[in-house]
């Protein structure tokens, strides 16, 4: 495909005829949705094969291993899957292009949300071109799963989540003028109830794909996907130089969501380490009290953890952790003022950036694992250097399984971080730097199965 002339204004945001489960079979998706490929554990995909014959889980986390034959592997076998479906009639093509608004009613901390974003696709950027901006790395082995993925069943089946800047709330009011009863609904284990419209009236789609505007794009979710996808563009073009430019590979599935948006809720993603030994035990208690003032914490009830944010009353403005040694106490760890320089960049001055620099990055060194527990924790493994061999980290959202895998002996220290705030994502991104691993984790994940869009050379 030629570049655009400078002067064209880029089109950031566009409609598309969304492939969708046939809701006259099945209006309620509760069994048939899953959440995205990269938190889900073993078992739970065990449990979603169970659930239903066309459970989504067969195109998005297909059983078998990466290692399986090319003809008879888990991406041909969701290859084969998609394909038996359109066929059956069991997924539909929308026949007039669309938007999507997505409605996320869940709970948390205590307190009722409601969250609307609008499935939408992207166009890809041009080289040059910067509009959609990451504020997270990357690993070669997810992209390189999601690539053989999409070769196979040439669609994106698994959205990005993105904001968009939205100082007067324009998208937010755009999306919540949307009324009526949904075309679907899907009640994911009792957690989040989604809801989604489809938008078809030309007047509406303009004014949403305008809100939206020319971006910038910050990338909440889905790093991973969206680099894959500009592989998977890119290979595309060469072996298809006469597509059309409006092919589906030219795009990326996305929710967009105002970043003013109430509902737009980060976890904190907690550390647990292990196999810490008597020596390495001392040493890390010693940089906790070279590098932090630290107080014990006394929490009225072990069971509140999860439910109240304990540490984010705590010196607001400076940077603050918890840790949980197994002793029964509760420890807040507050930085010293000395140990973050003047010039430091956005993400030098973020709480887990100061928790890795001064106290876990010296005894825990990193290399990629998979996850071996079920719930909310990393895909990602560490393993110690020669300072601390042994050692491992893992990452884990909830607090009380935190305590209660360091009480139990699987882990010997727990701690906590504060949600990233949604003005350093921005930040960040914009600046260009990269926060660690497992800064944020955005809550509730975006259903895979709602709708899903075609990413072959047909166009959108």
């Amino acid at each position: 495909m030629k570049d655009r002339p400078m002067t064209e204004p880029i089109t950031v945001a566009s409609p598309f005829r969304g492939l969708r489960y046939h809701l006259q079979r099945h209006g309620d998706l509760s069994d048939l949705v899953t959440p995205p490929y990269d938190v889900i554990s073993q078992t739970m995909q065990e449990a979603l094969y169970q659930r239903h014959p066309h459970n989504f889980i067969r195109l998005e986390l297909p059983q078998g291993a990466a290692s399986d034959t090319e003809s008879d592997s888990r991406y041909a076998r969701a290859a084969a899957s998609l394909a038996e479906w359109r066929e059956a009639g069991v997924l539909l093509r929308d026949t007039s292009p669309s938007l999507y608004v997505l409605e996320q009613e869940f709970s948390l901390r205590g307190r009722s949300w409601r969250r609307r974003g609008v499935f939408l696709l992207i166009r890809l950027p041009e080289e040059g071109e910067s509009y959609v901006l990451a504020h997270e790395g990357t690993l070669s082995g997810p992209k390189a799963d999601r690539l053989r993925m999409m070769r196979a069943c040439h669609a994106m089946t698994s959205p990005i989540m993105a904001m968009c800047e939205d100082p007067q709330a324009r998208l937010a009011e755009l999306l919540q003028q949307v009324q009526g009863l949904p075309e679907a609904t899907a009640e994911q284990d009792g957690e989040v109830a989604h809801r989604l419209w489809p938008i078809q009236d030309p007047a509406v789609i303009e004014a949403i794909v305008s809100a939206v505007g020319p971006g910038p794009i910050f990338i909440a979710d889905g790093h991973h996907r969206f680099e894959t996808a500009v592989t998977y563009r890119n290979e595309m073009r060469q072996s298809l130089p006469q597509a059309p430019p409006d092919a589906g590979f030219n795009y990326a599935l996305a929710l967009i969501v105002s970043a003013e948006e109430g509902g737009l809720q980060i976890l904190p993603t907690h550390r647990l380490v292990a196999g810490v030994h008597e020596d390495c035990t001392d040493r890390i208690k010693a940089r906790m009290t070279e590098f932090f003032d630290v107080h014990r914490w006394e929490l009225p009830d072990p069971e509140s953890l999860g439910s109240q944010p304990w540490l984010e009353g705590v010196a607001p403005d400076r940077h603050v952790f918890g840790a949980y040694c197994g002793d029964g106490h509760y420890y807040v760890l507050t930085a010293r003022d000395e140990m973050l320089p003047p010039a430091a960049s956005v993400v030098d001055r973020l709480d887990v950036s100061i928790l890795h620099q001064h106290l876990i990055d010296p005894i825990v060194q990193s290399v990629e694992d998979r996850p071996e527990t079920d719930g909310p924790v990393s895909h990602d493994s560490h393993t110690a250097g020669s300072a601390c061999r042994g050692a491992r980290l893992t990452y884990i959202v909830d607090e009380q399984q935190a305590v209660a895998a360091v009480g139990r002996g699987d882990y010997d220290f727990a701690f906590f971080l504060r949600p990233t705030r949604i003005s350093d994502v921005l930040a960040a991104a914009r600046a260009g730097e990269r926060m660690p691993g497992k800064s944020t984790y955005f809550y509730p994940k975006l259903p895979a199965g709602m709708v899903f869009s075609d990413a072959s050379p047909e166009p959108i």
